[in-house]
This record gives C-alpha cells, sequence and structure tokens, in this order.
C-alpha cells in the first residue's frame, strides 16, 4: 500500500506505512443537560482520524514531515491510484518522525497521526 502526502503536486513525500495503519472516524458533538432534565446533543460532524507507523526514512522525509507537523500545514492525504483525496493535518503530539532505525545511521523511524479538518 503506497499513500501520498502532499500540499501541492510539486511538494509531497510518498509513504509506505507499517502493517499497523489504521483509519478511524469520530463524532464531534457536544452534550447539554437543561434543569429540566431534557438532554440536548449539538452534532458538528465528524473527522476522519489515521495512524500509522512508519520505518526507513531519510533524513529529506524526515525534515519534510517534521516541518510540515511544526508549521501545522494543511495537507493532502490519498492512495497510490485512488480518486479519494483528504484534507488533513498532522495531529501528533510529538514530532512524527524522531527515532533512528537501528541499526542503520542515515534512516529514521516514528508514529504519524493525520486528522482531516
Amino acid at each position: 500500500m503506497t499513500f501520498r502526502l502532499f500540499v501541492d503536486s510539486s511538494t509531497g513525500v510518498d509513504v509506505h506505512p507499517e502493517w499497523n495503519y489504521a483509519e478511524k472516524s469520530k463524532k464531534v458533538e457536544s452534550r447539554h443537560r437543561a434543569r429540566d432534565g431534557s438532554e440536548y446533543v449539538y452534532k458538528w460532524g465528524d473527522i476522519e482520524l489515521i495512524t500509522f507507523e512508519i520505518k526507513f526514512v531519510n533524513s529529506s522525509f524526515k525534515a519534510q514531515v517534521n516541518s510540515w507537523w511544526g508549521g501545522n500545514v494543511d495537507l493532502l492525504w490519498m492512495e497510490e491510484g485512488g480518486t479519494a483525496v483528504s484534507s488533513v493535518h498532522i495531529i501528533s503530539k510529538t514530532k512524527p518522525i524522531s527515532g533512528l532505525q537501528r541499526p542503520y545511521i542515515n534512516l529514521f523511524k516514528g508514529k504519524i497521526e493525520l486528522g482531516s479538518y
């Protein structure tokens, strides 16, 4: 499975996620209970959450993804050969690509979390 994470047609990276690739959908809603006991639910929509680990990436990939994370850049996500494109942000709490892939000194690993907006 190959995906493309990109800003526009000239700026992007090819992503080969590990076996733990997961897509989830989360409802965005708020609840309010009135004094008389009635409950009101305000549904705002839903967001798509995508999480996966990535290994054996080079320093160029690491720098690009970490700079997008640091700048909270609006990104696009699509499967190679597919037609569906999702608008996403990197929502990881820490730098997505942060560890060395042992025993190599020039390859990296990390966990990427994407959330639609």
